[in-house]
């Protein structure tokens, strides 16, 4: 029992930590989220409500962890101290929960149904929570622009200009592990908001690596169970291509010389709504479609007033076959609201939207 009685002696604190629109509340959580979304700083925090022995904290990734002798040690040690909260972070479910009041499971993965917990997922930043771990600057323009450059990741925007690229290719080596998954998740980010299969991917890897078609499936959908990669289904069309929207706008520019900042806007709005756990799809016309809410969202960047209008006009028909009935273009200065045959439309810049989502 050396190593627990060691954790359960240790003291944890963030040296820095920034408020999260989440928080933990219920005796029982599943705390979901990609690596360095920021879920140990947010259990930390959670920690400086209770007092010192009342909890225990198991970090599996922890190399001086031996998780097979936990099985056996974990349940008398439990019973032996007054401990009221049992946090374990990538908890690999290889052996029973002990009973405790409250327990934290904190993984990257979507793991089985834990019966009696709630389920939290914790993504990077959003735009409002990176102007709070922003304090050097109040320009909301400019804060745009460095959250275009420098992503979502909370400690990656804490760098300087000069070296935040190698940083998100170290960070990415980290969370992947191995050389394939990398170069699978390099192409997803190159291909950033972009229409496309599996198959299409197969074909234009098969060249250059050795993956089997098997292989790609499996660590395409590992990848999306990790909160690393979206792919967006054609609304009606699940067979259809899929939009591809990697966990950061900004790790295209991280991973390849080849810029578009269109699809990166795009990618940048589509994490503002995942993050608020809407259900997204796209249309042939549409950039993201919510059909519970009846909305129709364009991420129109750079265009005239007149040149946005005469854009809807020409796809009229097929918002009223989807029963649109309210249309959001975000744009990077345009703000007006106008009405065509009923439909509501409302043009804003991102900073704007983002903030009022």
């Amino acid at each position: 029992m050396q190593t627990l009685e060691i954790l359960y002696e240790s003291t944890f604190k963030n040296t820095v930590f920034f408020d999260r629109k989440l928080n933990i509340k219920n005796k029982k959580t599943l705390l979901l989220g990609s690596r360095k979304s920021g879920k140990s700083h947010l259990i930390v925090d959670h920690l400086r409500h209770y007092e010192k022995g009342t909890y225990l904290y198991i970090d599996f990734l922890d190399d001086r962890v031996e998780s097979s002798s936990l099985k056996d040690t974990l349940v008398p040690f439990i019973k032996k101290h007054p401990i009221k909260l049992l946090v374990i972070e990538h908890f690999d479910f290889s052996f029973e929960l002990p009973d405790v009041e409250e327990i934290i499971i904190a993984t990257t993965f979507t793991c089985k149904e834990l019966h009696g917990f709630s389920t939290l997922t914790l993504y990077p930043l959003d735009f409002e929570e990176f102007i709070a771990f922003d304090k050097k600057h109040s320009n909301i323009e400019h804060l745009f622009n460095l959250f275009a450059n420098h992503g979502t990741f909370p400690h990656i925007i804490q760098l300087s200009e000069s070296n935040h690229h190698r940083m998100m290719q170290e960070m990415l080596h980290i969370i992947l592990q191995d050389r394939t998954t990398f170069l699978l998740y390099k192409r997803f980010c190159e291909l950033q908001s972009t229409k496309v299969s599996l198959f299409q991917i197969y074909n234009q890897l098969k060249p250059t690596m050795k993956i089997s078609k098997d292989k790609l499936y499996l660590l395409t959908a590992k990848l999306i169970d990790e909160k690393l990669l979206f792919l967006v289904e054609k609304y009606g069309q699940p067979n259809a291509a899929k939009k591809v929207f990697p966990i950061d706008f900004a790790l295209k520019n991280a991973l390849t010389f080849k810029k578009d900042f269109l699809k990166r806007f795009e990618n940048m709005v589509f994490l503002e709504l995942i993050k608020r756990e809407k259900e997204i799809f796209y249309e042939e016309a549409i950039d993201l479609y919510i059909p519970k809410e009846h909305l129709a969202i364009f991420c129109i960047a750079f265009a005239t007033d007149e040149i946005i209008q005469n854009k809807m006009k020409k796809i009229l028909s097929t918002l009223k076959s989807l029963h649109v009935k309210k249309v959001q273009i975000i744009t990077l200065g345009n703000e007006e609201d106008f009405v065509l045959d009923t439909i509501n439309f409302s043009m804003l810049p991102f900073w704007d939207w983002a903030l009022q989502l």
